[in-house]
């Protein structure tokens, strides 16, 4: 039976578009399909750290990033009665010392470009999957168009970064291992204050809840808190969960910030997966159908890029020297899978750690971890701080 391409990569988010680009850079032919007909409004990711800075650098993406971004060289910490310490982030190595802070919708944007450019008839839109067979000459993917008809593709390997509850990890029958925790945020896109530099980020470590700024472009400041105990249910959305976000900075914090709401708020839960295996034979997981983390830390994009680069890596591998075999192709996958699996772990622990330390505690306890945190912040330990706050240790 032909192939319809060398890689089928479901699930057209910014990992695997990311990973549809890098592997029509390496010259290999791409399919890219995706069951939205229209990227979905809203964003919590916009975060993009060196490391995943690093990725898009390769893909020739990174440039137009820059250009359309804010980037962060500092972060100040304070904890309930005042400033802890910052970290700065020009003590980062070369070439990115800082994290940029970019709408998902622009870097989903950018990425679709540059494929566009790259491989025009990779994008398959309204393409929705709903199982896949493995066979000793290839995978195929099944399910439906964009008309609604049967359709199937064919292709030597499968990759899954179709999402949490995504239709390839099913089809592989691989189980996972997490759950949500009890904590609850609420974020909003309000207008930027004086108070704070562009550059800054600001993590306040309050005892009712942590509240998180992060600047964005165009004068912009994205606002999360934890919702405390005492807090009444956030509004679901809209001017009114703006209004309750600027208030809960403003009584944590003392800053106050324009109850203007400029862009996205939601309110949402937190969750933790890990995917038992990240690769079946021919067929590997990547992102969030591998790994879901709590979002505090902003790495979870960023680590779905990794995830891409590496099996992209081994994907060119593969055809070095002629048409790869089914055990090679396996061998290959399962080698990235075990190595990225055990990298998520890392991360889901971070992730675990940076959502646990932005819970309410009681004056004793909030004492006893400001003066913890005072000493991690600085020198020698703020090496360790920055390595961890930047996705250190995670390629």
């Amino acid at each position: 039976m032909g192939r319809d391409a060398d890689v089928v990569v479901v699930g057209a988010g910014p990992v695997g578009t990311a990973l549809a680009l890098d592997l029509a850079r390496r010259g290999r032919r791409v399919r890219l399909l995706e069951a939205r007909a229209t990227r979905p409004p809203g964003s919590r990711a916009i975060g993009v750290h060196p490391a995943g800075l690093a990725v898009l650098a390769a893909l020739g993406v990174a440039d137009e990033l820059l250009a359309a971004g804010r980037p962060v060289r500092r972060g100040r910490a304070w904890g309930a009665a005042g400033p802890l310490g910052d970290l700065d982030l020009g003590a980062l190595p070369p070439p990115y010392r800082f994290v940029l802070t970019v709408p998902q919708p622009v870097t989903e944007g950018v990425l679709r470009t540059a494929l566009a450019r790259t491989a025009p008839d990779a994008l398959e839109l309204g393409a929705r999957v709903t199982g896949l067979a493995q066979d000793p000459d290839g995978v195929t993917v099944v399910g439906r168009g964009a008309d609604g008809g049967e359709r199937r593709w064919r292709a030597a390997v499968v990759v899954g970064c179709d999402g949490r509850d995504g239709a390839v990890r099913a089809a592989l029958r691989v189980g996972r291992r997490g759950g949500p925790y009890p904590d609850r945020f609420a974020m909003a896109d309000l207008p930027d204050g004086p108070e704070l530099a562009e550059d800054e980020a600001l993590i306040a470590l309050a005892r009712a809840g942590v509240v998180e700024g992060f600047p964005l472009p165009g004068g912009v400041r994205r606002w999360v808190v934890r919702v405390g105990r005492d807090d009444a249910a956030p509004p679901e959305g809209g001017p009114a969960l703006a209004a309750w976000v600027a208030e809960r900075v403003a009584r944590r914090t003392g800053l106050r910030p324009a109850p203007d709401l400029v862009g996205g708020a939601s309110a949402f839960g937190v969750e933790r997966w890990l995917a038992d295996r990240f690769a079946v034979g021919r067929v590997a997981l990547a992102g969030d159908a591998a790994h879901v983390l709590s979002p505090i830390g902003g790495q979870g994009m960023n680590l779905g890029w990794l995830d891409a680069a590496a099996l992209a890596r081994a994907v060119e591998s593969l055809w070095d020297e002629s048409e790869p075999t089914g055990p090679r192709i396996a061998a290959a996958l399962d080698a990235v899978g075990r190595h990225r699996r055990r990298a998520a772990r890392r991360a889901i622990a971070r992730a675990a750690g940076n959502t646990a330390l932005g819970r309410p505690v009681g004056p004793a306890v909030a004492a006893v971890r400001d003066a913890l945190l005072a000493g991690y912040l600085r020198r020698p330990w703020s090496s360790l701080a920055l390595a961890r706050f930047t996705m250190g240790g995670l390629a």
